[in-house]
């Protein structure tokens, strides 16, 4: 079990809520790109749309792993760090548990939330904070641009969903992954992404603002598959279902997720392992009935 620091907590479950708590800053230099061919265009383009129909119509809905968090801010705590473990699962489009618990398995705090609302059990301090992920308060812990509708998809690597509309495709310093810029509908923010077309996978994501300023820069590696739908669906064992090791080709996860500012001022780190191949919920699982002994506080 890894050092567990009481007053860094707040700051990693409001970052776990939303996945992005605590990275906000200024504009970072422009991304190293290089020029593509038409052919490398197509080609590139076209594997994308393949990457996304895949994600949509092969993939599970849900994530069950235990995780490890660490929480580095630089700046404003004097170089504060903070580190926990518990478990996390996870439900498209928006919902997230996280509990964090001691070397006895007890839980130490629990945070859940639905994209809409959110509620955070500190166990501590017998409290449970909860409101609206619209609420003044709670914003004041996101980045302008993120959208709590789609937590999922922010922590698995995947794009929210829609028709993304690549405005370009450019060459990373990486021989095998090419940056596109895609332009997302009803929003303010594009999408740098960097996608490696051999591997169907994101390896990077940087949100920016209108301005072409970064708002959130989120790096994904250590990828693992998964079984799909059509597995999941058949409640037998994955490796006996005809087609489950294409789908697991198909259906990663990356089990390294960072999070991190302009400059990396603030940063968290979350590994996820020891997957639940077969993990399925309600958007039950993702309400936490409050014990009657804790101080229940709105937040507005």
């Amino acid at each position: 079990m890894r050092r567990f620091l009481r007053h860094g907590l707040p700051y990693l479950m409001f970052l776990l809520s939303g996945a992005l708590v605590l990275v906000q800053g200024c504009t970072r230099s422009l991304l190293q790109t290089y020029p593509a061919g038409e052919n490398e265009i197509a080609s590139v383009s076209e594997a994308f749309a393949r990457y996304q129909e895949t994600s949509r119509k092969v993939c599970g809905c849900c994530l069950d792993a235990e995780a490890d968090a660490a929480l580095s801010v630089s700046s404003w705590f004097r170089d504060h760090t903070g580190k926990l473990s518990g478990y996390l699962q996870a439900m498209e489009p928006s919902y997230i548990k996280f509990v964090a618990v001691n070397p006895l398995g007890q839980p130490l705090y629990i945070l859940v939330t639905s994209g809409e609302m959110f509620q955070s059990l500190n166990v501590f301090e017998k409290k449970v904070y909860a409101g609206s992920v619209h609420s003044e308060m709670y914003k004041k812990f996101v980045p302008p641009g993120f959208e709590p509708e789609f937590f999922y998809y922010w922590l698995t690597g995947r794009l929210r969903p829609g028709e993304p509309e690549i405005q370009a495709v450019m060459r990373a310093r990486q021989q095998d992954a090419f940056w596109l810029q895609i332009k997302h509908a009803f929003s303010s923010t594009d999408s740098m992404v960097l996608f490696n077309p051999a591997d169907q996978v994101i390896l990077r994501h940087v949100l920016r603002d209108e301005r072409g300023g970064h708002l959130v820069d989120m790096l994904y590696a250590d990828y693992q598959g998964l079984p799909g739908k059509e597995s999941q669906d058949t409640g037998t064992d994955p490796a006996a279902v005809p087609g489950s090791a294409i789908e697991k080709e198909l259906c990663r996860v990356p089990t390294r997720i960072v999070f991190s500012s302009n400059r990396d001022a603030e940063k968290i780190e979350i590994k996820l392992h020891s997957f639940l191949e077969k993990a399925d919920f309600t958007a039950a699982d993702f309400y936490l009935e409050i014990p009657g002994s804790f101080e229940k506080l709105l937040v507005k």
